[in-house]
């Protein structure tokens, strides 16, 4: 990775340090994982011979349907259900990707061909000042490019910044959820833009 990668994982790592870590999640992408999370979103579920994974009353199946596009090309591909062993959390990985452990308090979703585009996922504190990760963010960010832009994504009830550094895009999103807040640092490229796989992939993360 490069040294600005490395940069912004090092403060942020110091910010938003959480106090669970673990060892890294590294399943065949191909194969489900049993999880005990609560309800799922299962609009778009494939149902086939899935067995459902239940937790006090709680369910997600082990499979999901995730609608995406890249570069401009909408597809639909099966998501398996993966665990974090970094962070509590679950979500929906699709087949071309990875979850894995980067260091306490952050995992990665990575595209499996090419490690340089990936996903950091960092759970924050229920009781998090948004102001301040905001401007923690955008420093950060200013740090690579003093231009900052609005990401042309769907992104519900949170804030997105983004810059270019040559080919490369970083993005940054803040999903602000009251239960489960949660930082997104989307590293992709002009020509292979993976955001919003990756944020249809976020859009299932759910606490433990």
């Amino acid at each position: 990775m490069t040294s600005w990668t490395r940069y912004i994982g090092c403060v942020t790592f110091a910010a938003f340090l959480l106090s669970g870590c673990g060892t890294t999640t590294e399943e065949n992408a191909d194969e489900p994982q049993e999880d005990s999370v609560k309800e799922g979103n299962e609009g778009n579920t494939s149902q086939g011979d899935n067995h459902n994974n239940r937790s006090d009353n709680k369910v997600r199946l082990m499979e999901q349907n995730l609608q995406y596009t890249i570069n401009g090309e909408a597809k639909e591909k099966t998501a398996f259900l993966k665990k974090s062993d970094n962070q509590p959390f679950s979500l929906y990985v699709l087949q071309q990707f990875r979850l894995s452990a980067e260091e306490p308090g952050k995992d990665i979703v990575f595209l499996t061909e090419d490690d340089s585009i990936y996903m950091r996922i960092e759970l924050l504190k229920a009781d998090v000042n948004w102001d301040e990760v905001e401007k923690n963010v955008q420093a950060q960010l200013k740090s690579i490019s003093e231009t900052i832009s609005d990401p042309s994504l769907d992104v519900e009830g949170g804030t997105g910044f983004e810059v270019e550094s040559g080919d490369d895009v970083i993005t940054s999103i803040l999903l602000k959820d009251e239960k489960s807040p949660v930082r997104l640092t989307i590293f992709t490229k002009k020509d292979r833009d993976y955001r919003d796989a990756f944020l249809e992939m976020a859009k299932t993360l759910m606490k433990r």
